[in-house]
């Protein structure tokens, strides 16, 4: 029995997965420029790290995290926001020889009603063509094909610290998995923002009783980003807790209480 999955990659491959193409320097790009009419380039490293040839697709899609709804890649110039047309690579395809590295690259040249000042970005998908084939313990092949969505940056004028809301706060308690404190925090400014997400715990007296681990994610202008904070190692009780959004320019807090079961 065979079955067929897509995997889409933004920072790591899942351990089960053994592709043999990969992305050498980074999956997030950042550009600057001063006005709207000025240009940009950029490179994406890739390598063939098989024994045999390996052939890439690259193409470009929009990248949009509407409130409360799942991250979704629907084709440029689906917001204003949007690269558009104006995010060009040299190549769609290539053929990567067995050890190969090669640069894609990439220029970056504004349309004309792209002048606000803002975040404007786009992702360059780089599909491996072959699909990666994993033999189960029962005998079911899976067949994942792999695609790595490089984010694609542009911040153009002078960058504005973003003004984030949290928009929903939520614990959640898969079967058979420690609880998860889900955030859900929206970017409601013109520029984009990485946001480290913490979670400070105090007891009834208020002593501070740990502070969760650090959740970073990239927050889009007009759009949000679900940061999930594992509850875990407290003992079954009431705690007063605050949720805290560093984007390193400012920080924002909220109180919220946490049932922990």
């Amino acid at each position: 029995m065979k079955f067929f999955a897509w995997i889409l990659l933004f920072i790591i491959l899942p351990k089960y997965v053994r592709a043999s193409v990969v992305v050498l320097n980074g999956l997030t790009h950042i550009h600057t420029l001063p006005a709207p009419d000025g240009k940009t380039q950029g490179t994406v490293k890739v390598k063939n790290e098989g024994i045999k040839d390996a052939r890439i697709i690259i193409y470009r899609q929009d990248l949009v995290s509407d409130c409360g709804k799942p991250s979704s890649y629907p084709d440029p110039n689906s917001h204003k926001y949007s690269l558009g047309d104006g995010l060009r690579t040299n190549v769609d395809e290539k053929i990567l020889s067995a050890n190969e590295e090669y640069e894609i690259r990439y220029n970056i040249e504004l349309e004309m009603d792209k002048s606000s000042p803002g975040s404007y970005w786009e992702v360059i998908m780089v599909e491996v063509a072959d699909p990666v084939r994993d033999e189960l313990k029962n005998g079911v092949q899976v067949n994942s094909k792999v695609r790595y969505a490089i984010q694609v940056i542009v911040d153009v004028g002078d960058y504005e610290g973003p003004k984030l809301s949290f928009e929903s706060i939520f614990l959640d308690k898969p079967p058979g998995q420690e609880q998860i404190l889900k955030v859900q925090l929206k970017n409601n400014s013109s520029f984009g923002s990485r946001a480290n997400v913490v979670l400070e715990i105090y007891d009834a007296q208020g002593n501070k009783l740990k502070t969760t681990e650090p959740n970073t994610r990239m927050l889009y202008p007009g759009y949000c980003n679900t940061f999930e904070v594992p509850i875990s190692k407290l003992p079954a009780g009431k705690y007063d807790c605050v949720i805290i959004a560093d984007t390193g320019k400012d920080l924002f807090g909220s109180n919220i209480s946490v049932q922990v079961e």
